[in-house]
């Protein structure tokens, strides 16, 4: 009848880890002033105490290392009376490094048996007074030690769960922010998908039933706009809905969707503001991340966007292309003064610094500020591909609002 078979441990488990041996400039120095106890006993030196010292005075340099056996090594030398200094050292490191208790009172024990067994062979006729006076420097040399050992483990554990509750409260603190963070983003989103959609819808409803009853063409034409910019607007709406509430990536980071560079020509069409594109798409041979032909299409849009609010009537130059080393794209919006007065609309004033954030989270810069004719320019230069540091940065970003939530 066969035996089942033992099951084998992994090597790593059966191969048992030998402490390593190292020795710290403390334990030298340590060790020599244990070592200066001998110069009390110069001129008293025999066999016993030549064989009993250098162990106890070398074993010091592995107390932390082998503490039990370093304070039996001491033993000897404290029972033969030469040296007292070695073994209370050894001792305070068994009860500052050792955790099981019940060892480091036996430990103790032991200490003191040899402080007594020092002070009786010494003196063979003691009276009671002298063995109460041994007893009392046995439980001093073994009791001080230990004591002192032990509050130095105590101290020593509070330290390290001090640290462990800091990291917890930390670690609660920015579980807090971040759902604060999920709660924002979610009301934002609910806010959003309840109004924003709901205008946008009626937009669209309207601009279809105005097709349907236009007298003539131009109008059929500009309601279908209407239409089609209604439902690219619901389109986009749900996509960032969609990212507030957690449900994949930010629009952008893996596909630009209709924000494309060959959709350029049409968005200057459809804004209807005469304005001159000079486009040059970058070599095949050179590709262009999503989130650079993001940037750079969101950038015309928003720049023509305020020509039609503050400069209406102005001339306007759009010009993209790669850079003159074609490893970046350049981005230029310019439009002269306005000839006409300003459009009454309502303005934020967050445009620009949206396109400032945008452009950085794609790893370019952008510039923006009036010219010397009175008009005014955009300028966004944009890496082809963005550095992985910028690939990133919309993480930190995160990181940062919930730090700065935490902070509040």
């Amino acid at each position: 009848m066969s035996h089942p078979a033992r099951p084998s441990l992994p090597r790593q488990a059966r191969t048992r880890r030998r402490p390593t041996v190292r020795v710290t400039g403390t334990d030298g120095a340590i060790a020599a002033a244990a070592s200066l106890e001998l110069l009390t006993l110069v001129g008293s030196l025999d066999a016993a105490s030549a064989a009993v010292c250098p162990p106890a005075l070398l074993g010091l340099l592995l107390r932390r290392r082998f503490p039990v056996l370093v304070l039996l090594a001491t033993l000897p030398s404290m029972a033969t009376g030469h040296l007292w200094l070695a073994p209370m050292i050894a001792m305070f490191t068994v009860a500052a490094e050792l955790p099981r208790r019940p060892a480091v009172f036996g430990c103790a024990a032991a200490v003191f048996a040899a402080a007594m067994w020092c002070g009786v062979s010494a003196e063979p006729d003691m009276t009671w007074s002298d063995h109460l006076i041994t007893v009392q420097i046995a439980l001093m040399f073994s009791i001080g030690p230990t004591g002192l050992g032990l509050l130095a483990r105590t101290r020593s554990e509070l330290r390290a769960r001090l640290a462990e509750l800091t990291e917890s409260q930390e670690r609660g603190r920015r579980l807090e922010a971040e759902q604060a963070v999920a709660r924002e983003r979610a009301r934002m989103a609910r806010e959003m998908h309840d109004t924003v959609s709901y205008h946008l819808g009626i937009i669209a409803a309207q601009a279809g039933a105005l097709w349907a009853t236009a007298p003539d063409d131009t109008v059929r034409e500009d309601a279908e706009a209407i239409r089609r910019h209604g439902a690219d607007a619901m389109r986009e709406l749900r996509d960032v809905v969609g990212v507030l509430r957690g449900r994949g990536a930010a629009p952008g980071e893996d596909d630009p969707g209709h924000a494309r560079l060959a959709h350029l020509p049409a968005l200057v069409e459809e804004s209807r503001l005469g304005a001159t594109l000079d486009l040059t798409l970058p070599d095949p041979g050179a590709h262009c991340a999503a989130a650079v032909e993001r940037a750079a299409y969101r950038t015309v849009q928003e720049a023509l966007t305020n020509v039609r609010k503050h400069a209406p009537g102005a001339p306007v130059t759009v010009a993209v292309g790669p850079s003159d080393r074609r490893d970046a794209l350049v981005v230029e919006v310019c439009n002269g003064p306005a000839t006409a007065p300003p459009a009454d609309v309502p303005t934020s004033g967050f445009g620009l610094r949206g396109l400032k954030e945008r452009t950085a989270l794609a790893g370019g810069q952008l510039e923006a500020g009036p010219t010397g004719d009175g008009g005014f320019l955009v300028r966004a230069v944009l890496p082809l591909t963005p550095a992985p540091a910028a690939r990133q940065a919309s993480s930190r970003s995160y990181t940062d609002t919930c730090r700065r939530l935490e902070a509040v």
